[in-house]
């Protein structure tokens, strides 16, 4: 029975592999299946157990400071539900569960890039038919422009580390095919704090293995603003334009959310919706409605006031320490035989650097976006962090370990 168990665990990690670049119903399904028979398959008699991980207790912290936040809220009954978001980062240590085994986890990565064509094809396909032309936006099937732009942003940065570090011939025209479909994509979201952290992600990837690279980079982002249509141009142009009205309203909730931490500066105001506590704390004069602060930071601080600020400070650093786990070690390193053919051929490698590389992204993404807030971004994340984990025990460690 626990062989069968841990057989059907394993098959629902493969599921949400395939559901992780699409919508958040399906995503949802998957990771509550996934997580009800791997904690099933841990408690059986002689299964293997919890992998332990350096986010951990970092994970604990932040869930202590969400209930705080809570119970100080102004509004409890309203900031209980959004405890449970809390509970995505057990995705890590599951995905690092099953990410002990390198064949499952080829096969997850391989279910990932497949579907992650078909979602994009799907997302571009949309795009066209409804004009192509901006203020229209490829929004996939998410339905939001600045979900989707991360959810990208995210996949490229996995499919750029694959290319970089793996010798395969077969992976590396399969993240290139995928990459030529995201980059329009990525673009025709027109979401620009999506750009940066691609870019910031891109960087990581190149100063981590070719850091000389790292002008040809800059090089290329220039010709590319140079050749791109006008609408793509001013969009990028925008983001350092103070006069732009997306910027204006970025910069009016930004001054919101401080004057918010500075009238709660111990534990916020609470989860819940931020909406009647903008309009309290907006500048005079007619602006978009919004329920929360369009930047990870600003919205942590007002909701949760220096207690969640400290907490999610130990949260990120738990994480880095968790997709970065001996990657500067195994970097330098001279290629292992001897069975570990996945580790020869630097797929635990790429998987590592795009963890580190993608986290990068999505934390600079989430200074202008409050890109921890979305599920849909957040599964995908952290089950490739938690491989990127798993991957840095592939070999006698975790062989050792089944015995």
């Amino acid at each position: 029975m626990s062989s069968a168990l841990e057989r059907a665990a394993a098959l629902s990690f493969l599921v949400l592999a395939a559901a992780l670049p699409w919508s958040i119903a399906p995503m949802s399904v998957a990771v509550a299946l996934c997580g009800a028979l791997t904690l099933a398959a841990w408690w059986l008699p002689g299964g293997a157990r919890w992998v332990r991980t350096p986010l951990d207790f970092p994970s604990l912290g932040w869930l202590a400071a969400l209930v705080v936040a809570t119970v100080a809220s102004q509004d409890p009954s309203g900031s209980a539900g959004r405890i449970t978001k809390g509970f995505l980062l057990a995705i890590v240590p599951v995905a690092a569960y099953h990410g002990r085994d390198p064949k499952l986890v080829r096969r997850a990565v391989a279910m990932l890039l497949a579907s992650a064509a078909i979602a994009t094809i799907y997302a571009l396909t949309k795009f066209v038919a409804q004009g192509g032309v901006f203020p229209v936006r490829v929004r996939g099937a998410v339905g939001h422009p600045l979900t989707y732009g991360g959810q990208a942003m995210l996949l490229a940065t996995a499919a750029a580390a694959i290319l970089l570090r793996v010798r395969d011939r077969r992976w590396r025209i399969a993240a290139l095919a995928l990459l030529t479909l995201l980059v329009p994509a990525l673009l025709g979201s027109y979401t620009r704090s999506a750009w940066i952290g691609t870019l910031v992600a891109f960087g990581v990837l190149i100063a981590l293995t070719r850091a000389r690279w790292l002008a040809v980079l800059a090089a290329l982002v220039v010709v590319l603003l140079l050749v791109l249509p006008p609408g793509y141009r001013e969009r990028a142009l925008s983001a350092f334009d103070p006069a732009s009205r997306w910027n204006v309203e970025r910069v009016h909730l930004w001054s919101a959310g401080w004057r918010i931490f500075q009238t709660h500066p111990i534990t916020g105001v609470g989860l819940q919706d931020l909406h009647p506590w903008i309009e309290r704390y907006h500048l005079p004069g007619p602006h978009e409605q919004h329920g929360h602060l369009h930047s990870i930071y600003v919205q942590i601080g007002a909701t949760m006031g220096i207690v969640g600020l400290a907490a999610f400070t130990w949260l990120a650093i738990g994480l880095f320490r968790t997709a970065g786990f001996r990657l500067r070690r195994d970097l330098h390193a001279e290629p292992v035989d001897a069975g570990t053919a996945v580790a020869v051929d630097g797929f635990g490698i790429a998987l590592r650097l795009a963890a580190v590389a993608a986290l990068t992204g999505f934390l600079a993404a989430g200074l202008f976006e409050w890109n921890f807030g979305d599920e849909e971004l957040l599964d995908l994340l952290f089950t490739v962090i938690g491989m990127a984990f798993a991957a840095s025990g592939w070999g006698r460690e975790w062989l050792d370990a089944r015995r």
